[in-house]
């Protein structure tokens, strides 16, 4: 992520720096054509002979067909970085909209993920929340005895391991008398 789009940065810079060279060349050898045509102008014509004259005029058109080569060439490069950088440009916009769309994605994942997490945690605590509920209720019914593989709690006092432990009871001086229990039950 970081490292692309730093050699991107990179890439765009060498490529602004190239077009910003490549100009300065076209407008130097603008200036060196206007040089030789001047240099042209300021002699006089009837101070060289007609062999210099044909010479001079060869040469110059060899040196103005030079230059505009090199002109071409230098717009034609200029116009070729210049689309490299349209390209790379393009290219790290989709770049920036595709990092944008798997950091969205994955904040997203995360979110559902947590909420997932959530979601699970408080289905377990309802769950514990009527388990306990559940025995609560059962209070009254006979409790399962523990199984060959539960060892029971070191503090709990044990007459017989496979009785289990000791059953507290409420001490009460009076038992309530059975008539009174049966009339209760019938009202």
């Amino acid at each position: 992520g970081i490292n692309a789009e730093y050699g991107q940065r990179t890439k765009n810079a060498e490529l602004e720096a190239e077009h910003e060279d490549l100009l300065a060349k076209i407008n130097i050898t603008k200036l060196k054509l206007k040089d030789a045509e001047r240099s042209m102008a300021l002699k006089n014509p009837l101070d060289y002979s007609d062999a210099e004259v044909r010479k001079l005029l060869v040469s110059t058109n060899k040196e103005k067909n030079n230059l505009q080569s090199e002109l071409k060439d230098y717009e034609w490069r200029l116009d070729s970085e210049s689309q490299k950088f349209a390209k790379a440009e393009e290219q790290r916009k989709t770049f920036m909209v595709q990092l944008y769309g798997a950091t969205e994605a994955n904040r997203i994942l995360n979110t559902e993920h947590r909420l997932k997490h959530e979601r699970m945690q408080k289905t377990k605590s309802q769950n514990k929340l009527l388990t306990h509920q559940n025995s609560e209720k059962k209070v009254g019914e006979k409790k399962t005895t523990p199984t060959k593989n539960m060892t029971p709690r070191k503090s709990v006092k044990m007459l017989d391991p496979k009785k289990g432990p000791v059953k507290k009871s409420a001490l009460v001086k009076t038992l309530p008398k059975l008539e009174e229990r049966k009339k209760k039950t019938n009202n």
